[in-house]
C-alpha cells in the first residue's frame, strides 16, 4: 500500500479537479448554504477564528462580515513560512495580501493567545465521516491545532467544506490534527 504521503497527494489533486467542475453558480449558492448553517452553530459569547477564503474554498467572507457586525472577536491566520498563528481583525478592508496570496491581518495586529478559548473555522481540501481533515500539504493547522488544544482544551475547531470535499477516507499521519465537526451546505457532520 502507498504511503499516505503518497495517497494525500493524489486526494489533494482529485479535491482541486472536484472543486474546480463546480461552477461560479454552485460553488456561490453552496457557500451562502455554509454560512447559514454555520451562523446557525456559531456561539454568539465566544471569539472566533475563521480564515480568508481562496478561489478553491468555500466564500465565507459574509460571515466574517457578520461576525464583525455582531462586535465579536474575530481573529484571521496569519502565515510564516510552515508557521501559523492568528491575529485580531477589526475591519476587513485592513486586510493585506500575503506573499503566498492571502489576506491577513496587519502584524502589528493583535495575537490570538493560546490559553484563549475559541471556536476556530478550519479550511481544509477533504475531510471524512470520522472528522479526519486533510489540508494542502504544509501542516500549518494540524500542528497549530494541536499546541493550541493541549493549551486550550475548550475550544473547538469546526472543518468547513463544499459537500464535495467529504471523502470516504481521508489518510492519516501521526501528525495529522481531526476537527470536532464538519459544516458543508447540507448541514453538520458530527461523531455521536
Amino acid at each position: 500500500m502507498p504511503h499516505p504521503s503518497v495517497l494525500k497527494a493524489e486526494l489533494r489533486d482529485a479535491m482541486v479537479e472536484r472543486i474546480l467542475r463546480m461552477n461560479e453558480e454552485s460553488r456561490t449558492a453552496e457557500s451562502r448554504s455554509i454560512v447559514r448553517r454555520i451562523l446557525e452553530f456559531l456561539p454568539t459569547d465566544q471569539a472566533i477564528c475563521a480564515f480568508s477564503p481562496l478561489r478553491t474554498e468555500p466564500d465565507i467572507r459574509p460571515l466574517l462580515a457578520e461576525i464583525l457586525k455582531r462586535n465579536q472577536t474575530l481573529y484571521l491566520p496569519v502565515f510564516s513560512g510552515k508557521a501559523l498563528t492568528f491575529r485580531r481583525t477589526l475591519d476587513l478592508t485592513a486586510l493585506v495580501n500575503s506573499s503566498i496570496g492571502i489576506l491577513e491581518p496587519p502584524v502589528d495586529a493583535p495575537l490570538l493567545s493560546m490559553t484563549e478559548p475559541v471556536t476556530v473555522l478550519v479550511p481544509g481540501r477533504a475531510f471524512d465521516s470520522r472528522l479526519n481533515r486533510m489540508g494542502r500539504g504544509n501542516g500549518g493547522y494540524d500542528r497549530w491545532i494541536g499546541e493550541h488544544r493541549k493549551m486550550n482544551g475548550k475550544s473547538k475547531y469546526i472543518g468547513v467544506a463544499f459537500d464535495c470535499q467529504i471523502v470516504h477516507e481521508v489518510p492519516m499521519e501521526e501528525h495529522d490534527a481531526r476537527v470536532d465537526a464538519v459544516i458543508t451546505g447540507r448541514g453538520e457532520l458530527t461523531i455521536s
